[in-house]
């Protein structure tokens, strides 16, 4: 029993002395095929690359230099021997030369095989096929190369065929140092152009070529490098600068557009005189006479990446174009969270298109088939908003993370803000994506573009952080005003306001937010004025993930108004819409059923219970507050079935949370919109409720 022990406990050394060596190679191709294949986003990005086009040959072209990389990498790393003591380099058993044979030829075709099993649940035959097909070539030539190429490496004494050796050939040394090149030229094209590169190679095939460069890099330079050189291995390097450096290269300041001179003043609103010019407005057009109801709707958006932004923004435009964009001039303002930020925002922002003009004109508008709003929405959205920020993520913040001072060109957030902004320009021809926050609402006489209240989460304490048009005062508990003058806020584009609230980790960073100062004290802003980091956000989910709870303080605090206006005879009745995206939602209900309930994994219950828990009182959180703002509601007198209205997304098909969704997913939740699935929304209590034109 002992001399078992001692035998596994060699062949555990030898083992681990091995996969130490190839660590990159091993840990970068299991894990990742892995996550390619069994995570949700990682499935549903692999949906961008069935696409016409040149997306699959690059894709494939990708995967392939992966298994390369990683056939490659593990080959040179275990079978070269280095002068020293290492376990690895003193060994010639059978067993261990066994596993440098074919330990690297595993690894060259594990990506391509698990990505055809994936692509055959994914029901893309034709795909799968073609990731089996370079699986087999690839297993083929690591096997047959000898053979084809009659080339050797040079081995010990008697062992012409041996997988050991003691130096690289030249081209060898070539081969490396070109592909390195060829990382630094992808970086220095993500970093240039995002969105245009993005179109092509898509986040699948981004992810392949990152794993590659990582796997080439990390095995090859740190590892096979400072071994040659008789210094230890530095694979462990990388850790220690991304733990170190973090103190100094925080790169993720919020991005502001330059002041000028020239820049209008802020447009800030309070709550109760707003309301009152509002309504006035509604009054002088004749929509709003005494006697004859007049609903007033408050939207909620709940969060959930491009798939909340989609059913949003596609829900928000049926109704302005059903009913002939009446619906616009009831609707007061819109909360959102994530992806529903995104939605809410798109919307304003056609509104605001179609108040100056330019919407009758945009390019989307050519050729409308379900309405204007519906086109145009479909064209902003139906967009890859991952690969670009991705990208950024990949290559120039990942290089970032290992450098002890700032780039903020290399910020990630940057090319998500930019591709949302460039997908609106293309889409609608205006720039009102890229233009500061404020200035949505500037040029709006008839105020038909809605308020917007952007919820995002302070990373220091918890809190909610509002972008508005709305001044955020005490009406809305425990909350900070994004626009506070103090606040270096005020210079932000649309397309970082939003972004501010949908900010979900770890795709998207925290943003730093800077206050300025006059030695410890906060002043309000202005040029020449110390700017010092004050906070960071972070998606508004994490507070509270379906804007309710600022529907409800915006409602508490039109009360007064509401009430004044209805004391000169003024019958508005104010409805709260909410706008859920979460697949197989229900509509909130009083109590809980206990069959409805699941148990949690045992596994590691002692370390995952409390995060798990923490988690998931963030869904938790905006069931209660849809739920509490259903009963609020329902007090108003007189009762009605429109005071609440539910526009939930119920389906089997699970759609991931993602900043990317393929075109037949997006086809299937605008399926939701048409008969008879769009019976189950209350459309058309929405429509019936507004007053003739």
């Amino acid at each position: 029993m002992v001399g078992i022990v001692r035998v596994v406990g060699e062949r555990g050394k030898e083992v681990g002395s091995i996969l130490w060596r190839c660590v990159y190679s091993f840990s970068l191709t299991l894990l990742c095929s892995a996550g390619l294949a069994f995570i949700p986003q990682g499935s549903e990005s692999l949906r961008l690359v069935s696409d016409p086009g040149w997306t699959f040959p690059i894709f494939i072209f990708a995967v392939a230099s992966w298994s390369t990389a990683a056939w490659y990498s593990a080959r040179l790393t275990l079978g070269r021997v280095f002068d020293g003591t290492s376990l690895l380099d003193r060994t010639d058993t059978p067993f261990v030369n066994a596993i440098r044979m074919w330990l690297p030829r595993f690894l060259g075709i594990v990506p391509a095989s698990v990505l055809s099993i994936q692509f055959q649940r994914l029901g893309e035959p034709v795909l799968a096929l073609a990731c089996f097909l370079t699986a087999f070539a690839m297993g083929v030539f690591v096997v047959k190369r000898r053979a084809w190429f009659a080339s050797r490496f040079r081995g010990f004494e008697g062992q012409s065929t041996s997988i050991r050796f003691e130096s690289l050939q030249q081209r060898t040394v070539l081969t490396v140092s070109l592909a390195i090149l060829l990382t630094f030229i992808l970086l220095s094209a993500v970093w240039i152009w995002p969105v245009e590169v993005t179109r092509f190679v898509t986040a699948p095939a981004l992810l392949c070529f990152a794993f590659a460069s990582w796997i080439l890099f990390g095995d090859l330079v740190l590892t096979y490098y400072f071994k040659q050189a008789k210094l230890p291995s530095m694979a462990a390097l990388p850790l220690l600068l991304f733990v170190v450096f973090s103190l100094w290269n925080d790169n993720h300041q919020v991005k502001l557009l330059p002041a000028g001179p020239g820049d209008p003043p802020v447009i800030r609103r309070q709550i109760d005189g707003h309301l009152d010019a509002w309504l006035q407005t509604r009054v002088d057009s004749g929509a709003l006479v005494p006697g004859r109801p007049f609903p007033l709707f408050v939207v909620a958006a709940e969060g959930g990446g491009i798939r909340a932004a989609y059913w949003t923004g596609m829900v928000l435009a049926r109704l302005q174009d059903d009913s002939g964009a009446r619906f616009g001039r009831h609707l007061f303002a819109l909360s959102g969270v994530s992806g529903g930020s995104l939605g809410i925002g798109a919307y304003a922002g056609l509104v605001a298109d179609a108040g100056s003009g330019g919407l009758a004109g945009a390019p989307c508008a050519g050729g409308a088939r379900d309405g204007a709003y519906q086109t145009c929405m479909r064209k902003v959205l139906q967009r890859d908003f991952l690969s670009p920020t991705l990208g950024y993520a990949l290559y120039p913040d990942m290089l970032q993370r290992f450098l002890p001072f700032a780039i903020p060109a290399a910020d990630r957030a940057r090319a998500m803000e930019a591709a949302w902004a460039q997908g609106w320009e293309n889409a609608t021809g205006s720039e009102r994506f890229g233009r500061r926050f404020d200035q949505l609402w500037a040029a709006d006489p008839a105020m038909n573009v809605p308020s917007l209240l952007l919820n995002a989460t302070l990373v220091d304490g918890g809190n909610r952080i509002i972008a508005s048009d709305l001044v955020i005062d005490g009406s809305f508990p425990d909350a900070y005003d994004a626009l506070d003058p103090v606040l270096d806020l005020r210079q932000m584009s649309l397309s970082t306001a939003v972004h501010n609230s949908a900010r979900f980790s770890y795709i998207s960073p925290a943003g730093t937010v800077s206050a300025c100062r006059e030695g410890e004290a906060l002043v309000a802003c202005a040029p020449g004025r110390d700017r010092a980091p004050w906070g960071r956000i972070i998606d508004g989910g994490y507070f509270e993930n379906s804007g309710v709870e600022s529907v409800r303080d915006l409602l508490f605090a039109m009360r007064p108004a509401l009430a004044r206006w209805r004391a000169r005879g003024y019958d508005i009745d104010p409805a709260v819409i909410v706008i859920s995206n979460s697949p197989d939602a229900i509509a909130p209900r009083d109590k809980q059923d206990p069959a409805g309930a699941r148990m949690d994994t045992t596994f590691l219950s002692e370390l995952l219970a409390p995060p798990l828990g923490l988690f998931n009182t963030r869904t938790a959180r905006a069931t209660f507050a849809v739920t509490a703002e259903k009963r609020d509601m329902a007090v108003i007198l007189p009762a009605g079935p429109t005071r609440f209205l539910w526009f939930g997304m119920p389906t089997k098909t699970h759609t991931p949370l993602g900043w990317a969704l393929a075109g037949q997913t997006f086809k299937g939740i605008d399926t939701l919109l048409e008969p008879p699935y769009d019976n189950r929304r209350p459309f058309d209590l929405v429509l019936k409720s507004l007053p003739p034109p």
